[in-house]
């Protein structure tokens, strides 16, 4: 009866990286040692060069909301003229 509640081991499992950067290794070191406050001059060009996102109005006119109400209008403009054409409407 116990073996039929036995549970399962965690399986255990080594890593070994494929590759090993002595010199990152170093880098990553001294940054550790001395701090990620200094960023280097090509850092700082990218935070600079980089640009807000444009703000849109969230609620109707956004993206999936617009798309839905373009669908809706063709559908009921495509039923519009089937009702004129078979004389229903």
């Amino acid at each position: 009866m116990s073996s039929f509640f036995k549970l399962n081991k965690n399986k255990k499992f080594s890593y070994t990286p494929r590759y090993y950067d002595e010199r990152k290794e170093r880098l990553d070191n001294l940054k550790k040692q001395y701090g990620d406050e200094e960023t280097t001059a090509e850092q700082r060009i990218r935070g600079k060069i980089r640009r807000p996102r444009k703000q849109t109005m969230p609620g109707i006119f956004s993206g999936a909301s617009m798309r839905t109400f373009l669908i809706l209008g063709i559908l009921v403009l495509i039923v519009y003229y089937l009702l004129r054409k078979y004389n229903l409407f």
